[in-house]
Formats: structure tokens, C-alpha cells, sequence
């Protein structure tokens, strides 16, 4: 089933309250939401698998994402899940915060880019470090 508008939206409210505590706003791109239900994804990409990695990098790498400042770029990289979600960190001066635009998504093995990859794992092993 193809996600939502609507569902990306409560999502992003959710990860905004949490990213928050580390003075950061989460944004999904046009882009974004039209590439999450993509064909290409081979699988479609859920909402809860979109949390699930959110979560994961904000407890793995939140603090060093949000220390990498304005006009930075990487890539969030789920291992368990295949997902890959390059990202840019933009300063917004009206609300004062950094904010972590999510330019596109996909589902893709083996994933390159020459920007930082900030990689994950499944809950499991994430949770024996």
C-alpha cells in the first residue's frame, strides 16, 4: 500500500518533536514523497520502516548529524532494510534551527555516494552496541 501525504506529514511531526531535543526540524522534499512510492524501490517503503530508521540514526548518530552544520550533505543507510536516505542540513532563520531536508529515498543493495553515509543496522545487533 502506497504511503500517504497525510501519513508523511504525522510522521514528520512525530520526528520533529524528537529531533528537537537536538535543535534540529526535520522536511521531506516533493521529491521525497514522490520517490517513496516509487516502482523502482523493488519493495514498497512503509511508514514504520521510515520510523524505525529515523529512530535508529537519531540514537545512533543524531548529536554528530547535528554537528555537521549548515550546507552539509550525507546519507542516512539502513543495512537491515536496504533503504538510503541522502539529506542536506539547511539553516532556517525564522524558527532558528537546523533542518534536516530528506531530498529522496530509495530501496537499494549496496548504495554509493560520495558523501558521509551515516549506516545503521537491524534492532538486534543495534541494540548489542
Amino acid at each position: 500500500m502506497q504511503v500517504t501525504s497525510k501519513q508523511l506529514k504525522s510522521l514528520e511531526v512525530v520526528l520533529d518533536k524528537v529531533f528537537a531535543k537536538i535543535g534540529m526540524d526535520v522536511e521531506f522534499t516533493k521529491h521525497f514523497k514522490q520517490r517513496i512510492n516509487d516502482p523502482r524501490n523493488k519493495e514498497q517503503i512503509t511508514v514504520k520502516e521510515l520510523a524505525i530508521l529515523f529512530k535508529k540514526e537519531y540514537i545512533r548518530w543524531g548529536k554528530k548529524i547535528a554537528q555537521m552544520g549548515p550546507d552539509a550533505e550525507a546519507v542516512m543507510k539502513d543495512l537491515s532494510s536496504d533503504i538510503n536516505v541522502p539529506f542536506k542540513l539547511e539553516w532556517n532563520n525564522q524558527t532558528k534551527e537546523l533542518e534536516l531536508v530528506a531530498k529522496t529515498i530509495m530501496r537499494k543493495k549496496n548504495f554509493s555516494t560520495p558523501n558521509k553515509q551515516y549506516k545503521v543496522e537491524s534492532f538486534k545487533s543495534f541494540m548489542e552496541k
